[in-house]
This record gives structure tokens, sequence and C-alpha cells, in this order.
């Protein structure tokens, strides 16, 4: 489970304003140019704990800056790990797994996912999503990629280790996330296995949309989308992933979608 803390509107509205100059700059020169970085995956920092690959070989200071912020994570997380273990002796665990589904054009996508036991009735699992920016190295500002029908309410939320990663909160957003959960096949046998995750996604609290993670995926090609859940229906959390396609319909950049299209050709040759 993550913590969640609202950014305030004011701060929502001066961003989106400077993003919006900083994409219009970046669209007079080739965003996509050089094609997908090269990334190079280090040791687990200890069994089972993956450490945040890193672009080989950095060609610039916003790949540098990347490089360093993953690093920062992985002290994070290993800080964590050593503190679970010690709350809980020989029985303490914590293991990530770290997946890039997207490294560029343009953008570089890491989903982390911590399976971890500190004691306590059942063990916890998180999952985190963090896209960077290529041409600046921070992370991106997505009221400069989507509309605000689909950014909603942001928040910074903190998982596992102490990362840390902004949530998007819209109700259609999240309707868009039920439209492609688990496709009916219409076998009977589905429908019945499916029920209860179905009305586990769908459940809204105070009426209000879940907080949600989001990364670019380019073997689907499109923006997927995930939330948190109960530890009790956990494994009902699947992502999906919204196709470039409705994103266009919906006001996305061409920026981002552009950048999904490039990278999704590349990832099918």
């Amino acid at each position: 489970m993550f913590k969640r803390t609202v950014r305030p509107s004011a701060w929502r509205a001066r961003g989106r304003a400077a993003g919006w100059t900083a994409v219009l700059l970046a669209l007079t020169t080739s965003a996509w140019a050089d094609g997908p970085v090269v990334l190079k995956a280090p040791a687990d920092l200890i069994p089972g704990l993956a450490a945040m690959p890193q672009i080989a070989a950095p060609a610039d200071d916003a790949e540098r800056r990347i490089n360093a912020a993953v690093k920062r994570l992985d002290t994070k997380a290993l800080a964590a790990a050593r503190d679970c273990k010690a709350q809980d002796g020989k029985n303490g665990s914590w293991e990530r797994t770290v997946e890039t589904p997207m490294r560029g054009p343009r953008f570089l996508s890491f989903v982390i996912s911590d399976s971890m036991y500190c004691g306590g009735a059942h063990p916890n699992s998180s999952t985190m999503s963090i896209v960077y920016d290529l041409t600046t190295g921070a992370p991106v500002d997505w009221t400069t990629l989507l509309p605000a029908s689909l950014t909603g309410t942001l928040a910074l939320a903190e998982g596992a280790g102490g990362t840390k990663m902004v949530t998007l909160a819209s109700k259609t957003l999240h309707e868009l996330y039920l439209a492609g959960y688990r496709p009916r096949t219409g076998d009977p046998k589905s429908v019945d296995a499916d029920k209860e995750c179905r009305e586990a996604v769908t459940e809204t609290y105070d009426g209000q949309p879940p907080a949600m993670m989001a990364w670019l995926d380019a073997k689907v090609g499109g923006l997927a989308v995930q939330f948190d859940l109960a530890h009790v229906v956990q494994a009902c959390a699947d992502p999906v992933v919204i196709p470039t396609a409705t994103l266009r319909r919906k006001g996305a950049h061409p920026l981002l979608t552009e950048a999904i299209e490039a990278a999704h050709a590349q990832a099918v040759k």
C-alpha cells in the first residue's frame, strides 16, 4: 500500500503552464532520432533484490541524472530491506524485480515490483512506476502530456522502500481502465472467476476514482495504468494498456502518442 499526498492546485497550474512550454520547445528538434537507449543491469543488491537498470554509457547530463536517480532508489531499497530483516529476524524477506517496458524514444519507463515480509499477519506487495524524460533526465510531468480529463487529481505516492511516484485520479481514466480490464470471453467459468475482481476494481471510495500509476508500454503500444488494492484482492490488480488511438481521441499530446508508436514499431520488428 502506498501513501498519498495531494499537491495544491496552484502547483498543478504552474506545472502545467511550465510543462507545456518545455514540450513546445522540445518539438523543435527530433524527439527520437537516436532510438531506444541501451540499459545495463547491475548485479542484485542482495540475493532476490534487483538493482535498477542503468543507461549504459550515458550520452549527456540528462541520462547521467537518470542514472544518479535510479542509484538513489537502490540505496533506499537496500536500506528498507535491511530494516525489514531486522524487524523479523530470520523470517524477514524482501524481493524486488524491475521491468523497463519502454526504453525510448524520448521516454524511459520503469515498473518496480516489491514483495516483502517484515512480520505481521501476511506478506505485502507493491508495484510502482516511474517514467523519465530522456531529454531532461527528470520524471515526466503528466500534465504536459495528457489532458486534464485524464490526469484528474495528481498526488505524490510513496511505496515500498521510499520509492515515490505521481498518481492520477481521474473518473475518465478509471472508466478507460474498466473498459479494458480482463476482456470478457463469454466463457461462464471465466465470468465466475473474474466476478470478485471486477467488483474490486470497480469499487470507488466516497465516489472518488482511485489513484492510478501510469507508465508507457512499447510492446502493447499504449499507456499502462494500474492501481493498488487491498491485500485480500491484490491479485486482481492487473495493468490495463490504453492504446494510442484512444489517447489521441481523448486529447493526449502528439509528442506522447508518436513516441509510443515509434517504440511499438521497434518492439514488434
